[in-house]
């Protein structure tokens, strides 16, 4: 991000400004600031392909600084007026929820430790390891329940809105681990802390929210309200999604399904207001949303799956940049990407939203931007990394090396075949080092104490923890609280099962293809003829699906998969790979047939032993990815 900023005329700028860094006397120069943020926002504007941009910066109780950059909407011509356009914060929606949640606690009629199955009575709460579900679980992300989205997270039309209940009650999540084990993001279960504040207070979540907080802060430019009130749908900064050679209109994201997880509507100076409370110890003026204790609880950390990584408050979770301790949370839907971050212990925060999908990776600089300045802290001064490898670093990253696989997905349904796709494959680099793909929190990392790397270059840490016999099981990345990557083996590994879903079809392609040259010249009977055929008919049924598979996929728009899953035809492909398991089980109960038939010489034995061994490995593989059944 930073070496495409320093290329540009405003790049040169920031670097000058980065040798005479902001201190914490220098917040009041507002006017200097403002400059430095309009230039790192037109390097941003040139490098991404993006719509509009709004932020807003509060320092000691007061909004100081609003910005509005490019367009709410194209087609009209109407700018981002960062007091007036609503922009969509997604998954920033959560800290409202959490606040909710809060006030309910101080009022004594939410324990934060009691089983959430006590607040709700419309349907059971998962409990798949006889340990109840808490909001203490829910707050952390570490409710043990496996993620999902496509087909019912979002919708965009009114007549697939649902009432909150019944969204939850249709799209229950299976339980992966024990709660407070580990942390993987989960909108089913913000979503459900956003019940439980509507049936305790009698109302709904929407009306709690503008009741509760909205109206003591005077957010008049804010809503949960899908679709957006009257008075508000005007000022509303519309999505857009990447087009071929650019961006295209998108249409408006509705999200009340799990409203509580992401469906804030809001400008940015009413944003500002909320971090406003959140610094002043939960006052706005002489306004207060929440009492001091509990505003400082909210900030405090709560749960981290290691020391040296960055963990969860009270519903935020934590950022750490130039040695400082930030809380805060982003958000994104499909078009908007956000970000709220808070000092509270200097007053300090601030909010920006994207309206355009690159504004996913323009976010990130604009964040670090605004904190190096702020907060330079040690920025630019050399990391400090160990002379020499720690001893024994050569075993451990031997041990380190291999798939891992974030935790945030589905499990047990269709749409976590996206997992097949690939894993993270973290290699040995030189000596004390390993290789991480990607960029970002992709790169070399060197090795500063057992199993804790940081990445050069950069301010990322990766702790790697191990069980009880010292083999390495997952990754915790320090600026990611919010999920863990687990390690997965080699009868796991993606790329394996690609292997055998590639030597699968090529060795059904050659059993066709053979039983064609080969068509009523083959001489077998009985058993040894019937065992052929199995083979035959598996090779068709498995053919037949990823041809079946590509056709339903090639004629899908990806756009609209988010909403409308699973695609046509899916439910008719998906009885192909039933059919090829079922014949597969008969060529494995003939394989000792085959063995003992005159008809067969040795060279046929082996070709059909391996050939029903390669289909009952993808049957199994199949079986792993959620794709034998209508598991959606």
């Amino acid at each position: 991000m930073y070496e495409k900023i320093r290329t540009s005329l405003f790049g040169v700028v920031l670097s000058l400004w980065s040798l005479t860094p902001a201190s914490a006397a220098e917040f009041s120069d507002v006017d200097r600031f403002g400059v430095y943020l309009d230039g790192v926002m037109a390097a941003q504007f040139r490098d991404y392909k993006l719509a509009g941009m709004t932020f807003a910066l509060v320092r000691n109780g007061e909004l100081v600084l609003s910005r509005g950059y490019g367009m709410a909407n194209l087609e009209t011509g109407v700018a981002v007026d960062p007091a007036r356009t609503l922009f969509r914060p997604g998954s920033v929606s959560k800290l409202f929820t959490w606040t909710a949640v809060m006030q309910l606690v101080e009022e004594g009629r939410i324990d934060l430790n009691a089983p959430v199955s006590d607040y709700v009575d419309q349907f059971e709460i998962p409990n798949a390891f006889g340990e109840p579900l808490t909001m203490t679980h829910i707050m952390t992300h570490s409710p043990g329940l496996e993620d999902g989205a496509v087909g019912y997270l979002f919708a965009d039309e009114v007549e697939n809105l649902v009432p909150l209940a019944d969204s939850l009650a249709a799209h229950i999540p299976n339980q992966i681990w024990a709660p407070g084990t580990y942390s993987a993001y989960s909108n089913w279960s913000t979503a459900l802390a956003g019940l439980v504040v509507a049936n305790i207070s009698g109302m709904s979540f929407e009306d709690y929210v503008a009741s509760n907080i909205f109206a003591p802060l005077g957010m008049t430019q804010s809503t949960f309200d899908e679709p957006l009130p009257e008075r508000l749908a005007p000022d509303f900064a519309q999505g857009y999604k990447s087009a071929h050679n650019g961006i295209e209109l998108m249409g408006f994201e509705f999200i009340k399904n799990f409203g509580p997880a992401g469906a804030l509507s809001a400008s940015a100076n009413d944003m500002a207001r909320f971090i406003i409370a959140h610094v002043q110890d939960g006052a706005y003026g002489d306004t207060r949303i929440l009492d001091p204790e509990t505003t400082q609880l909210m900030h405090s950390r709560l749960f981290a799956h290691d020391p040296r990584v960055a963990g969860m408050a009270h519903g935020f979770y934590e950022i750490r940049r130039n040695g400082e301790r930030f809380v805060g949370h982003g958000g994104n839907t499909i078009a908007f990407h956000s970000q709220l971050v808070i000092h509270p212990e200097t007053d300090f925060g601030f909010f920006l939203s994207f309206n355009t999908p690159d504004g996913a990776v323009a976010r990130a600089g604009v964040v670090d931007a605004v904190l190096d300045y702020f907060y330079p802290g040690d920025r630019g001064k050399a990391p400090e990394f160990p002379p020499e490898p720690p001893e024994g670093s050569a075993e451990r990253i031997a041990k380190i090396a291999g798939a891992y696989r974030i935790n945030r997905r589905s499990f047990t349904k269709l749409e976590g075949v996206i997992g097949l796709a690939g894993d993270l494959a973290i290699a040995p680099g030189a000596e004390g080092e390993i290789v991480v793909p990607g960029e970002g929190l992709g790169g070399r990392f060197i090795e500063v104490e057992p199993y804790v790397f940081r990445q050069q270059g950069r301010q990322e840490t990766m702790v790697f923890e191990t069980d009880d016999g010292g083999a390495v099981t997952r990754a915790f990345l320090g600026s990611v609280p919010i999920l863990v990557a687990d390690k997965v083996g080699a009868l796991e590994s993606a790329g394996n099962h690609q292997l055998v879903i590639g030597l699968a079809l090529l060795a059904g392609f050659f059993v066709l293809l053979n039983a064609i040259r080969n068509r009523g010249q083959v001489q077998v009977s009985g058993a040894a003829r019937l065992a052929r055929l199995s083979l035959i008919l598996a090779s068709v049924s498995f053919l037949a699906f990823a041809l079946g598979l590509a056709v339903v996929m090639g004629n899908v728009d990806m756009d609209r998969m988010i909403f409308d899953f699973p695609p046509p035809g899916t439910g008719v492909v998906l009885v192909l790979p039933l059919l090829g398991a079922l014949f597969t089980v008969g060529s494995l109960g003939l394989l000792v047939t085959v063995w003992r038939s005159d008809d067969c010489n040795v060279w046929q034995r082996v070709r059909y032993t391996y050939v029903s061994v390669v289909f009952l490995l993808l049957v199994l593989v199949l079986g792993y990815w959620n794709l034998l059944g209508w598991r959606y």
